[in-house]
């Protein structure tokens, strides 16, 4: 559900994202848009508790809509029982005059459809997504091929094998490895509870993102002409993950590889204070939409700057990124610099994790 839709299907004004908008049957109560500079109606914004009523400063009724992961406020109303605002104000706001009743059916109607949209759109990603698994299964079958093909090399190990191939192998097996790896992210998308799946254990994120690193040196270089910077000031300990953190490196090194310009490097650096490790992935490319901060984190949510810089890319990424980071309780965290004022400059993507405890 979007703002655009809210549009479309609201009979009443309401607010999102600071945005006071009229509906198709009517606009927006003129004391609220020209006379009131408090603005505190936006309180409710802070609550989760749907379909929470408030009063504001000017005496009108207001009420908390939540959709989704979407928070919109009714705003500017007078119900049958609003005692705050005067008779004579009342006379000349006679359209904005409504029963509470409807606006609370409103509200449900609209989060019906949204989990109508929301089973529809899980349904036709199931249908798309599910051809993958054939495919994966064809591509294991590729990969171990290929890794018996390394290991009747000459070598004691097989990472000293690879070591000492020919070039054609090492990219070939890369490739699979990439490739693999990225196809492990079909089960996400099918079944997210898959995050979850298996018991926590120590898992090292300065090798995870060194041994991905690895994996996109060669489309780095030769394809996009971007160096990868991987830098930590301490030795890095483990955190207690599920499985699933594996597929964080892989996604925002593939997002900053994706949206990089050519000649600038991507640097991804650790830090680690109080039990705390700091993740932080930056890279030099097109500027996320100050409004948009939040919605790229969003399942199939691509900002404009994104799309005209790149085709690739289904807006699938930092969502299945942010989940599994959800899984662990923490966040995925976007940010850019704030004198930053052209449509490319420096992209910071960050996130934190507790620290393993021996």
């Amino acid at each position: 559900m979007d703002k655009e839709l809210i549009k479309a299907l609201s009979k009443y004004p309401f607010i999102i994202e600071n945005d006071f908008i009229d509906s198709i049957e009517l606009k927006q109560n003129k004391t609220c848009v020209e006379k009131c500079n408090e603005k505190d109606c936006l309180k409710l914004t802070e609550s989760n508790n749907n379909l929470e009523e408030y009063i504001c400063s000017k005496g009108y009724n207001n009420i908390l809509s939540i959709v989704g992961e979407i928070k919109f406020i009714i705003n500017g109303l007078i119900f049958q029982d609003n005692k705050s605002v005067p008779n004579g104000r009342k006379d000349v706001r006679k359209e904005w005059q409504i029963n509470r009743n409807e606006v609370v059916l409103f509200s449900k109607k609209i989060q019906e459809i949204e989990l109508y949209l929301e089973k529809r759109i899980n349904e036709t990603t199931e249908k798309n997504f599910s051809m993958f698994h054939d495919f994966k299964t064809s591509m294991s079958i590729f990969y171990t091929c290929t890794q018996d093909i390394i290991n009747n090399l000459e070598g004691n190990t097989f990472t000293e094998k690879l070591e000492n191939s020919d070039k054609s192998y090492k990219d070939l097996y890369n490739s699979l490895d990439l490739i693999t790896s990225q196809l492990g992210m079909v089960d996400v998308i099918l079944n997210p509870n898959s995050i979850q799946f298996g018991k926590k254990k120590p898992i090292n994120l300065y090798k995870l993102f060194d041994k991905i690193k690895a994996l996109f040196e060669h489309l780095s270089t030769k394809k996009r002409d971007v160096n990868i910077k991987l830098s930590s000031e301490i030795r890095v300990d483990d955190c207690y993950c599920y499985e699933s953190i594996e597929f964080i490196p892989l996604i925002l090194l593939d997002n900053a590889l994706k949206y990089s310009v050519s000649g600038s490097d991507i640097d991804i650096k650790f830090e680690q204070h109080y039990g705390v490790l700091k993740v932080i992935v930056k890279n030099i490319g097109p500027l996320v939409n100050d409004q948009n901060k939040e919605n790229i984190f969003e399942k199939f949510f691509r900002d404009e700057s994104g799309k005209k810089f790149s085709k690739e890319g289904m807006g699938m990424g930092l969502w299945i990124a942010n989940q599994i980071l959800e899984a662990h309780n923490c966040k995925l965290e976007y940010h850019k610099n704030p004198r930053e004022n052209g449509p490319i400059g420096l992209n910071i993507f960050e996130f934190e994790l507790p620290i393993s405890k021996n």
